[in-house]
């Protein structure tokens, strides 16, 4: 088992235990608190929650007003209170969700958070940032507000789809770039489970709490964790999200550093696109639409994190870094480059 590992915050330190499923049955029975879990692992998880327990459909639909209405109108209803403590246990649309209910509700309240899927452990559990959508601008309501504790568990990894596994994946893909450890990655190998993951999320969570640490609220080095986010948000979007976050990432990836190779003439190697086909040949099949120019600049355009111009992280001397681009015939082409790239690989 991995040693815990310890947050600083300017909000509030908090920490990261690994632990095994009967440390969260016994949490989840603890006075003043509320279990809030994915209605798919109470289906496969039961024994979790005798006590007072809100079981979530989790969709993107969770992460709307309507949406978090149900967990706040559920907290009420047992007069949930500042002594109140959410046990949390699904992946990132729960944890944004209810981690925003959280940092509002009685002006905030103590939430311990347990991922249950690979995405979630390897990076959205730590950085403290909750979420919800409003209109169709994603992730454009939300706070800085930390859980006092984050549990991994690796029993709930056991029971993942490949689909939803490698999908996880994704984010480990962009960790790799940006460490430029692509050349050593060993992404397939997990791919196939046949290594164990669970050295991967430490690791993962180690190099991204080295950079919150330094800034924790977005002003810079933070922005470097957004690679392949800025197109990979969009094509959530435009693929009606048939493309789950993991899988949309990758090839966020793939459309930067082909942006990249035309403003920095930055080298893409061949491995960097084998290991993105075998994640995306476990997802649904690509389709053209989902990258037309216009839709997706659309998207990207009311990103928050653009104000009025595209800025992209890049890869740059094997660094990463903010670029505003201005020359928007470099996405058109590295769209179609990229849609080339990975159109028969599913």
């Amino acid at each position: 088992m991995y040693s815990q590992i310890d947050v600083k915050s300017k909000i509030k330190d908090y920490s990261i235990k690994f632990e095994d499923l009967s440390h969260i049955i016994k949490l989840s029975n603890l006075p003043n608190t509320v279990t809030v879990i994915d209605s798919n692992v109470a289906h496969y998880f039961p024994q979790i929650g005798y006590g007072f327990t809100i079981s979530v459909d989790t969709n993107e639909n969770l992460k709307t007003w309507d949406g978090v209405k149900i967990i706040f109108d559920e907290l009420l209803s047992i007069k949930a209170n500042t002594n109140t403590q959410l046990l949390v246990i699904g992946g990132g649309v729960l944890q944004d969700a209810v981690g925003f209910c959280a940092s509002v509700f009685c002006r905030g309240i103590d939430y311990i958070l347990v991922p249950t899927t690979l995405l979630s452990q390897i990076d959205s559990c730590v950085g403290g940032k909750t979420s919800i959508n409003y209109g169709s601008r994603k992730n454009i309501l939300g706070t800085f507000y930390p859980p006092i504790e984050i549990i991994i568990c690796e029993e709930f990894l056991e029971g993942l789809s490949q689909e939803n596994f490698c999908s996880g994946l994704g984010e480990l893909y962009k960790f790799d770039i940006l460490r430029n450890k692509i050349l050593s990655s060993e992404i397939n190998e997990l791919i196939t489970r046949k290594q164990p993951v669970l050295e991967h999320i430490n690791e993962s969570l180690l190099y991204k709490i080295s950079i919150l640490e330094i800034d924790e609220f977005d002003k810079l080095e933070r922005k470097f964790l957004n690679f392949g986010h800025t197109f990979g948000h969009a094509l959530e979007i435009t693929s009606n999200y048939k493309l789950s976050h993991g899988y949309a990432v990758v090839i966020g990836c793939l459309i930067a550093l082909d942006v990249s190779k035309s403003l920095f003439g930055t080298h893409i190697y061949s491995k960097t696109i084998e290991i993105a086909k075998n994640l995306l040949f476990q997802t649904c099949p690509i389709e053209k639409d989902w990258f037309d120019f216009d839709k997706l600049m659309e998207c990207v355009k009311s990103d928050k994190k653009n104000t009025g111009c595209v800025n992209m992280v890049l890869i740059k001397d094997r660094q990463p870094v903010v670029q505003k681009i201005e020359d928007y015939s470099i996405i058109k082409r590295a769209l179609e480059n990229t849609y080339e790239a990975i159109r028969l690989c599913n």
